[in-house]
């Protein structure tokens, strides 16, 4: 959190985040990433804030940080690709928060492809499960409404989905004074967007099962 100052003698309150984008694939990457905050006093009660350009606040930012190279997420997709273990380092201006914001989240998307190659497993009208990185809360709840000893079909398939990496925080303090208030990180994990929910757009004719 930052105060940026005005010539006219203004100023205004902004939360940023510097970050580190690093392809660490095989090939190189289109980039296509976006960031955004959700915060509130409630889960219930978020408010979501995009990371847009912001000349004042990120140039403020780059002199306090000494970092005239970092770039914003617009100015990172505009270099088309990342090559194979290049990185770039970035600055998220999120805007003006609500003073009595507790929690906060902040999601990063465009990291994997919409649609990917996988095997799956089918729980008839509960859905499917599938082993990848983001989907423990997803195959959670699958199991848990397919049930115990429930019956499944194996299946390679196609899958649209949207991919994301989730940063959460906290803020200890009141609304009376938010820039004295510690803000704290609360942990990190992939996850995938629920709505819309993840579909099996084709299924390959040779089940995994049976090779």
């Amino acid at each position: 959190m930052i105060t940026v100052p005005y010539k006219d003698g203004s100023a205004t309150t902004v939360y940023y985040m510097l970050f580190t984008l690093k392809n660490q694939g095989s090939s190189d990457a289109k980039l296509g990433v976006h960031l955004s905050a959700l915060a509130g006093s409630h889960p219930k009660k978020q408010k979501t804030h995009l990371a847009l350009p912001n000349k004042a606040a990120e140039e403020f930012v780059r002199r306090m940080s000494r970092s005239v190279g970092l770039k914003n997420v617009q100015q990172i997709n505009a270099m088309g690709t990342l090559k194979k273990g290049q990185s770039v380092n970035g600055i998220a201006v999120f805007g003006t928060f609500n003073s009595e914001w507790d929690i906060a989240a902040v999601t990063v998307s465009g990291l994997e492809p919409a649609g990917l190659q996988i095997r799956v497993r089918k729980y008839a009208d509960a859905g499917f499960t599938l082993s990848h990185r983001a989907y423990s809360r997803h195959n959670a709840a699958i199991a848990k409404k397919a049930g115990t000893g429930a019956e499944f079909t194996e299946a390679n398939a196609i899958v649209r989905h949207d991919v994301i990496w989730v940063m959460r925080y906290h803020r200890e303090g009141d609304e009376y004074a938010p820039q004295m208030d510690p803000i704290i990180f609360d942990g990190e994990a992939w996850d995938v967007i629920a709505k819309p929910a993840p579909k099996i757009v084709m299924e390959l004719e040779v089940p995994f099962a049976q090779k």
